[in-house]
């Protein structure tokens, strides 16, 4: 079976098992919400001066602050302990979703509980891959953060202006070094997890011998693999993730104006009171909107971890299901 088969039995496969979309919802959370990338500014201009800060403001503010950074830190630590099982209820809904894409591949129609449960036994599994092919880009990062900022602390400390060039132009180096690096590691260990998470679930093998057995597989099907990497990674969920990104430019946009216009719109002092419920109407639009992009990427989401796994099974001389009876 070629790509082109499996693009088509994929898309078949995804249309006739729609309830596998609701771990494609769950798994799409984990990809990140649409990348909204720029400065969006926005200016009212009237008649009227813009108004200062109301006396004594910025001494407010540094009050609360004091009176509440126990506060602001439990939120900071909640933000941080949510996102993390954010993408532990993702990495377990992609396992069930694999698992469900196998069971439809091999002709059997896919139930979800058991699809649960076994996506949960397995999970440990799931983890240590993610975990041993997250270090070394984790690594990288950190070894970039720290060029930029060593490079940032020698143009400001050092005595000489020729040190103050050359920390900055270390600094530099570093970064688009380090960057290039860790763009093409990504992308390398994402490849490597496609197939170690199949080898886990699909082949039920530990997860040393899953990242063995995807290494091995990646390796003798290096052509195919980056073909397949192209046309569903990079060719159908990278755009569309652009497009969502795109068209979520343009609610967000409205929306941020109209919060603007409605909370700060009439001119006056500014209050903390006010500034604390434009925050709060802000994260609230976002949030719906992130949901919403995430579960219009479920289809999406669903069709590619299909076509992968119909991939994994043909590369790794699994029983392949008799078309005849998806239909």
């Amino acid at each position: 079976m070629e790509l082109g088969e499996w693009l088509s039995r994929g898309l078949s496969l995804t249309w006739r098992y729609k309830s596998l979309w609701l771990f494609g919802v769950l798994a799409a959370l984990g990809t990140g919400a649409p990348r909204l990338s720029g400065n969006f500014n926005f200016s009212f201009r009237t008649s009227m001066p813009p108004q200062p800060w109301p006396p004594g403001f910025p001494e407010a503010v540094r009050r609360w602050l004091d009176q509440n950074w126990p506060l602001m830190l439990l939120t900071i630590l909640g933000l941080i302990a949510f996102s993390l099982l954010l993408q532990l209820l993702a990495l377990w809904a992609q396992g069930a979703l694999i698992l469900g894409a196998g069971e439809a591949a091999a002709g059997r129609s896919p139930q979800l509980a058991p699809l649960g449960r076994r996506a949960a036994a397995r999970f440990l599994r799931l983890i240590g891959i993610m975990i041993v092919l997250g270090a070394p880009g984790f690594l990288l990062t950190l070894i970039l953060v720290l060029g930029m900022v060593g490079g940032t602390l020698l143009f400001f400390l050092a005595r000489q202006e020729g040190a103050r060039i050359a920390g900055l132009v270390l600094a530099f180096l570093v970064f688009f070094l380090a960057l290039g690096c860790l763009l093409i590691l990504t992308a390398v260990m994402h490849l490597w997890s496609r197939l170690a998470l199949r080898a886990a679930l699909l082949e039920d093998l530990p997860w040393i011998a899953a990242l063995r057995q995807g290494l091995q597989l990646g390796l003798r099907r290096i052509g195919a693999l980056l073909l397949t990497w192209l046309v569903l990674d990079v060719g159908v969920l990278g755009v569309t993730e652009f497009l969502l990104s795109f068209l979520s430019a343009i609610p967000l946009l409205l929306f941020t104006g109209a919060a603007l216009a409605v909370f700060f719109g009439r001119g006056g002092p500014v209050e903390i009171s006010t500034m604390f419920r434009f925050g709060v109407a802000l994260i609230a639009g976002a949030l719906c909107l992130i949901l919403l992009s995430r579960a219009l990427m479920a289809p999406i989401v669903t069709y590619a971890e299909t076509v992968w796994t119909l991939a994994y099974r043909a590369w790794a001389g699994l029983p392949a299901g008799s078309a005849g009876e998806e239909d």
